[in-house]
Formats: structure tokens, C-alpha cells, sequence
């Protein structure tokens, strides 16, 4: 069984107590016109409606609450009804037919909650956290990557760097902050600069110690 008619089997075994949701619920399934005579009269109709007229998909990328009304006059009923509950419909024609639709998951949630479908539009509110839970994880997961692969190129870069210096010889010609940060760099070539920065003698910043790396890339070039 889909999502909508999931909720439209809940609708229809749902119990109106009152005589008059009872009359606007038959009213709205069979296209009549709206007469309230309760608070809850609107919940009502609409829920006939949406029983016969409506569909809702389930929620992802096209979500979508939606009216096929059996024509003009209805497709202005259904319009005024929804208008006067404090809905902004949008209107469309789909193979000939008009259609009446949602696709603010807020108006959906709420024309649900309206027609008596709370658990429904609950289950929605749900997904839509868990949704947001999983892109933001996705996000902080790709950032972190990301650092981790600007951290991992420039470690091996810096390291190829003093290799050539060490390979020409010339390493023990290094000032000693310079010859300090390439021995710890070849001794710990996994280690982000804030680790090696605790493992300098004398505190420098991590701006200080980039400045260092790059004079022995530039050293390695000239040698």
C-alpha cells in the first residue's frame, strides 16, 4: 500500500463525532458545496475531499499534496475552502484536468494535521529531520575529507621537499628553526602542523611554521 493511501485508509476509519463533520465529510467526497456549522467542519470536508480527490506522494524530492477536482466549479470550492482554512493553493492543468497542489512540506503537513491525518504528518516532520540530520553528517564528512587531503598533499610535498635538500647534502646548512621543522616533518610525515607545532622547542604560531615550510620549498628549488 503507497504512503497516500495509507493515509487515506487512516481518514476513513477515523471517527466523526459530530453530526455536522459527519455532513461536511460527505460533502466533500461527494464535490458539494461547503456549509460549516463547527470548528471542525473545514478538517472534515477536506477530509472527504482528499479521500476522493487527493494524493499525496511520499516524502523526498518531488513532494507533493495534490487535488483533482472534477472541474471548474469544484476546482473554485476546493480553492475557497482551503483559502478560508489559510492555505495559498497553486492551480495547474495536468492532461486537460485542473489540479490544485501543495509542495510547501509546512502547507502539507498542515492540510494533513487539518483533516484528521496527525500521525501521517508527524512521520513527515520526522523524515524531514532525518533528512536534514544525514546531509548535514554528509557535509561535516566531506569537510573533514577535504581537510584531510589539503593536510595530506601538503605534508607530502613538504617532505619531497626536504628529501631533496637532504639528498644534496645541504640539510645541516639549514638555520636551526628550519632544520628543526624538517627533522620533525621526516619523522612524523602523518602529522597535521598543529601536532608537529607541539613538538617544536621554542613556541611558534601555525602561520609562523607554514612561513618555515615554505622557505625550504623554496630552498629545495634552488638546490
Amino acid at each position: 500500500m503507497s504512503f497516500s493511501s495509507d493515509i487515506k485508509k487512516t481518514l476513513s476509519e477515523a471517527e466523526l463525532k459530530k453530526d455536522c463533520c459527519r455532513e461536511s465529510f460527505a460533502r466533500g467526497g461527494a464535490g458539494g458545496p461547503f456549509e460549516p456549522r463547527c470548528e471542525k467542519d473545514t478538517g472534515a470536508y477536506l477530509r472527504g475531499a482528499f479521500i476522493k480527490y487527493g494524493f499525496v506522494s511520499a516524502p523526498g524530492r518531488d513532494f507533493m499534496l495534490s487535488f483533482s477536482p472534477r472541474g471548474k466549479e469544484h476546482e473554485e470550492l476546493l480553492v475557497s475552502v482551503l483559502e478560508k482554512a489559510g492555505f495559498a493553493p497553486k492551480r495547474a492543468v495536468r492532461k486537460g484536468k485542473p489540479l490544485i497542489y501543495f509542495k510547501k512540506s509546512e502547507d502539507i503537513e498542515d492540510i494533513l494535521s487539518l483533516c484528521g491525518a496527525v500521525k501521517a504528518a508527524l512521520d513527515i516532520i520526522s523524515s524531514k529531520v532525518m533528512s536534514d540530520v544525514r546531509n548535514n553528517a554528509n557535509r561535516v564528512t566531506n569537510a573533514e575529507t577535504a581537510n584531510l587531503d589539503r593536510m595530506a598533499r601538503a605534508a607530502a610535498e613538504q617532505t619531497g621537499a626536504i628529501n631533496i635538500i637532504v639528498a644534496r647534502g645541504a640539510l645541516c646548512n639549514l638555520p636551526f628553526e628550519l632544520r628543526e621543522c624538517a627533522e620533525l616533518r621526516l619523522a612524523n610525515p602523518d602529522m597535521s602542523l598543529s601536532e608537529l607545532r607541539a613538538l617544536m622547542r621554542e613556541p611558534v604560531s601555525k602561520s609562523g611554521l607554514n612561513h618555515r615550510f615554505r622557505r625550504i620549498m623554496e630552498i629545495a628549488e634552488e638546490l
